[in-house]
């Protein structure tokens, strides 16, 4: 099986793993060093086990929500990647990559909530159901106040009692050959909430 990279940066810091011979090797970055050693992160992992990025048999990266920046200067390393190396991707939503671990971890509920900090005091939540072993989204996700305590099933999630931080970039690369193949066009951030950022008006003396 060819190697496979895997990232995640939408959510606090940055995950990074690599599935290479049968083990996988996981980095993680402060959310801080995000933005100037995400790429040098890889290329070192890369590096570190003799992987070059045409040995890649696909690339998996989350599209958020979360992070507003943290999506994005992901999603753009994918595509730098991608660009000069036409590797396979296969994307998934934060919510989504942490509804696996709930999947993978001991005696699942079949029902439960992810809730992820959204800021501004709400959550993204999604709610999921396991089927096979596999846990599929039963509705889209929506905002919902952080604050909120009288969720029908289980809830997951960095808001939680059932803490989990954000996604794990070494379970992404296991469970790759599960997720579907998607194109490059499809690789942009998942934001829920509209950006704060409001776009300058014209300079008069262009209007």
């Amino acid at each position: 099986m060819k190697p496979i990279l895997a990232f995640d940066s939408a959510c606090t810091g940055a995950s990074i793993a690599l599935l290479v011979n049968g083990k996988t090797h996981a980095r993680t970055l402060e959310q801080s060093q995000q933005a100037a050693s995400l790429v040098p992160a890889i290329d070192g992992l890369l590096k570190e086990h003799g992987v070059t990025y045409t040995d890649l048999g696909c690339i998996v990266s989350t599209v958020g929500p979360g992070s507003f920046t943290g999506a994005r200067i992901g999603l753009a390393a994918l595509h730098g990647f991608v660009l000069v190396n036409p590797t396979p991707i296969k994307l998934v939503s934060t919510l989504e990559a942490m509804a696996w671990q709930v999947a993978q971890s001991a005696n699942p509920p079949t029902n439960f909530y992810i809730a992820l900090r959204a800021g501004k005091g709400e959550v993204y939540a999604q709610a999921f159901t396991l089927r096979a072993g596999i846990p599929q989204p039963t509705a889209d996700i929506f905002l919902a106040p952080e604050t909120k305590t009288d969720w029908d099933a289980p809830c997951y999630g960095n808001v939680a009692e059932n803490r989990i931080d954000g996604p794990d970039a070494g379970l992404l690369c296991s469970i790759a050959d599960q997720l579907p193949l998607r194109t490059l066009a499809e690789a942009v951030p998942l934001y829920i909430r509209a950006p704060d950022a409001i776009a300058p008006a014209p300079l008069a003396w262009l209007a």
